[in-house]
């Protein structure tokens, strides 16, 4: 035999102010990220297509990467990351 649920149905048991989302400012912009990124890209590759070959991406995308047009997804930031560490250190 179950036992009568004694949440409310209307939210987990709370009241309509605690359901609310939680808004959390982020730790780095998308702009920083991409200035971050294309600062270290020139600091530790010789050239783009050295660039290309270490993240396994395309020339294409390493020149947006100089460029600053664009940041990388999350596995080449860890890749990056394990590769040299002390440029995370803070």
């Amino acid at each position: 035999m179950s036992r009568a649920n004694g949440f409310d149905r209307a939210g987990r048991g709370r009241g309509a102010a605690s359901a609310r989302r939680v808004t959390v400012a982020p730790v780095i912009t998308r702009h920083a990220a991409t200035v971050f990124w294309a600062d270290l890209v020139a600091r530790r590759c010789a050239s783009r297509e050295e660039c290309a070959v270490v993240f396994a991406v395309t020339f294409q995308t390493a020149c947006n990467w100089f460029d600053g047009f664009s940041c990388p997804t999350g596995d080449k930031m860890l890749m990056a990351m394990r590769m040299w560490p002390e440029e995370f250190a803070e």
